[in-house]
């Protein structure tokens, strides 16, 4: 059963086409990769798909055919619709757990109104309590009265994906979220997001770092200059003429990285 589907998009800049007739379905329980050089359109994509940017042409269905495109990005959130970004947005002067515990205040905005005060106050329990759950499952809970600021960066990460998580997502979009990383703080990433996709989430993840996709995803879809190119399962990419072509003639896809200029 599909839970994202992107049909016919487009999204132009003028008189770019970032993204040029995109069609996707995203099937509930898969961890997806979103891979292409750079400028591919990558984060473009996510941006529409999050309400972030709408798209110029085409349509988003979620969950049971919802049609999305046009909604702001904080409706697609509330629906279950999340993302990370590629610089992680904290409340740095904030500790770790008042980092979760507000995300979790900001998706539950809308049930505050109308109720007693002691309502409010039991809410406000148990959104403490599920933050701290949050932080416990991401491993940052020895951390929890740190301020962000003073994380290290892999831990800041996860705070990332920490805060993402209060929002309750169904399909959880990460975007570049091992950029930085040593590879001891990826391996352990790598492990969290597991860990997600485990807990029922659907995970749709653009990344650089090609084995770590490889390891992780069950399905591959390739961006080229905002077009889609390929798709299949990792071996398939891993030898798909195309898409070494568009790595700018590699002839081993593992070896890439590097930072996307988005588009």
């Amino acid at each position: 059963m599909s839970i994202l589907e992107v049909k016919g998009v487009s999204k132009y800049f003028g008189g770019l086409a970032a993204l040029n007739d995109i069609n996707l379905t995203i099937e509930e329980g898969e961890i997806r990769g979103i891979i292409g050089p750079n400028g591919a359109g990558k984060t473009t994509l996510f941006n529409v798909i999050s309400g972030v940017y709408q798209p110029t042409s085409g349509q988003i269905f979620y969950l049971e055919g919802k049609r999305i495109d046009g909604l702001s990005s904080d409706r697609i959130a509330e629906m279950g619709l999340v993302r990370t970004f590629q610089r992680t947005a904290l409340y740095h002067n904030f500790t770790v757990l008042r980092n979760v515990t507000i995300a979790r205040h900001l998706h539950a905005r809308e049930n505050i109104f109308g109720v007693f005060a002691g309502t409010v106050k039991k809410m406000e329990e148990e959104n403490v309590k599920k933050a701290l759950e949050i932080v416990e499952f991401m491993g940052l809970g020895r951390l929890k009265n740190e301020l962000a600021a003073n994380l290290p960066h892999g831990h800041q990460r996860a705070l990332g994906i920490a805060i993402a998580l209060a929002c309750e997502p169904k399909l959880l979009l990460l975007d570049e979220p091992l950029t930085g990383m040593t590879p001891t703080e990826k391996a352990h990433m790598i492990d969290l997001i597991k860990k997600v996709h485990q807990k029922s989430i659907t995970i749709l993840i653009v990344e650089h770092d090609m084995r770590s996709v490889m390891e992780l995803c069950n399905y591959i879809s390739v961006l080229d200059f905002g077009k889609l190119l390929a798709e299949g399962v990792p071996a398939e990419i891993q030898n798909d003429e195309t898409v070494i072509t568009a790595y700018l003639g590699t002839e081993d896809i593992l070896s890439l990285g590097g930072e996307e200029v988005a588009t």
